[in-house]
């Protein structure tokens, strides 16, 4: 929300802004019983200097300012703060209980797969408290991003990272939210916009693999207009698939093809087959006509992404979780952007981005790879022939061939069934004692009372009551 200052007030924005990096921090000599506990050896043999006031606080983590002995080198310090790991284990309790009541209570809670959600979120959470973890994000990401002009990853010390504390080199540079700090510097906020914008889509279009929490705290601004992105505990991945499916889908937006959206999630298997697909085509025709206004300067990725959720809800779309992962990058991206140039647009700069993964799917490269992965497929189906189906055509050519047969949902017809046939029988035997009733009362057979036969008249007598228990039978079924 902080990053969303088109959305909430500007004073929310700046409030919840201060939740980034600069929540309470943990007392110093907890901090420096951590370091001498994980390292093994006192805080001096190590760092010549250590300031004891953090430069920022998280939530999960406190970071340093520190130079170390070896080399004298500036360095951040990352330390996990006291007893954050069994803080954590508790809420992801308390939220599990939670969930769990919520879905045995709340029908509608069902339709999300919540279960799913929370373990995402969990996953996310305990990587995120990983610092050796992160340290090889950083190395992996400083290895896409070699020989680029406008991003600086900043450098790691493995010697020095342990599950609980990381070191990196120090950033000396402008948080990217300070605006009128970066113009006084003479960078220019435009193009520090689209350089910010350039990290993330390049990392989603090309490396599969990205930066998934942008914000504010953890951008920096160099010299040069170059972006200096921290903190890589949250990232994400796309596999060559959903690549494929979210190009596609962007370039379904920018053509407004709302067929081609609809087709390829239906090919991925997006789509419930239950949905009204007429209905599910106009809501996607309204998104783009809504997010389009007048032109690609206006398209609005705020308001793409809110009625895609709304879409999503509605429809039941099985979209996977690091999509959503994707979406919340995106939004970050833009409003980061906005902060620095109110007229930027995420989706406009994203544009020959998805036009060249576009490009490169009919490349002939691609298609000589994804022949070679069909002709593999299909080599291993013609090698596993004999062995899976040699026992089948065995047991038919012997007359052993069983082929069992199981219903589903054949119950309620059976008791329906069961429940007419008995309904049939009494009706039967109703219409048989009044026949044979009506036969005696005629005939004038046996004892009389008052002139009647008393056998008729307990056959009337009983065929009333059975009828009245077969009216009320149907009545309580509401089918007459």
């Amino acid at each position: 929300l902080s990053l969303r200052p088109d959305i909430i007030p500007p004073e929310y924005a700046s409030e919840l802004e201060k939740l980034q990096d600069r929540n309470p921090p943990s007392p110093y000599e907890k901090i420096q019983q951590i370091l001498e506990q994980e390292y093994g050896a006192s805080l001096d043999s190590i760092f010549s200097k250590f300031d004891e006031v953090p430069v920022a606080s998280g939530s999960l983590a406190q970071v340093h300012r520190a130079v170390l002995k070896e080399g004298e080198r500036t360095v951040a310090v990352k330390i996990l703060k006291p007893k954050m790991r069994e803080i954590v284990d508790t809420d992801l309790n308390v939220i599990q209980i939670f969930l769990n009541i919520a879905s045995h209570y709340i029908p509608e809670f069902n339709q999300y797969d919540v279960n799913g959600l929370f373990q995402e979120f969990s996953e996310t959470l305990l990587n995120e408290m990983n610092f050796q973890r992160e340290a090889h994000n950083m190395i992996r990401f400083k290895k896409f991003f070699k020989g680029e002009d406008y991003v600086h990853i900043p450098e790691v010390y493995l010697d020095y990272t342990t599950n609980s504390i990381i070191v990196m080199e120090f950033i000396e540079g402008i948080k990217i939210s300070e605006v009128e700090e970066i113009k006084n510097a003479g960078i220019d906020p435009k193009i520090v916009a689209e350089n910010g914008a350039r990290i993330v889509l390049k990392e989603i279009f090309e490396f599969g693999f990205f930066h998934a929490d942008p914000h504010y705290g953890n951008l920096f601004v160099l010299p040069n207009n170059i972006v200096a992105p921290v903190d890589f505990g949250i990232t994400g991945y796309i596999d060559a698939e959903g690549s494929e499916v979210l190009g596609n889908f962007f370039v379904g937006i920018l053509k407004k093809d709302v067929d081609s959206i609809v087709h390829h999630l239906k090919r991925y298997d997006f789509i419930p087959e239950n949905v009204d697909e007429r209905k599910l085509k106009l809501d996607f025709l309204d998104l783009i006509e809504t997010a389009y206004k007048s032109s690609l300067e206006e398209i609005s990725i705020y308001t793409t992404f809110q009625q895609l959720f709304v879409i999503t809800r509605n429809h039941k779309l099985r979209f996977p979780h690091e999509y959503f992962l994707i979406f919340k990058t995106l939004l970050q991206a833009d409003g980061v952007g906005r902060r620095l140039y109110p007229d930027f647009n995420v989706i406009k700069f994203a544009e020959p981005f998805v036009k060249s993964w576009f490009m490169k799917q009919f490349r002939l490269k691609s298609y000589v790879k994804d022949f070679m992965l069909i002709m593999d497929d299909l080599r291993y189906l013609l090698k596993s022939i004999p062995s899976e189906f040699g026992p089948f055509f065995k047991r038919l050519l012997t007359g052993r061939l069983r082929v069992p047969l199981y219903h589903e949902n054949l119950d309620r017809a059976i008791y329906e069934i069961d429940r007419t046939g008995n309904r049939l029988s009494f009706s039967i035997i109703i219409a048989a004692l009044l026949l044979a009733s009506s036969m005696l009362v005629q005939a004038k057979v046996g004892p009389l009372i008052k002139g009647y036969p008393v056998i008729g008249l307990v056959g009337f007598f009983t065929a009333a009551i059975m009828g009245l228990w077969l009216l009320i039978g149907i009545i309580k079924s509401g089918r007459l």
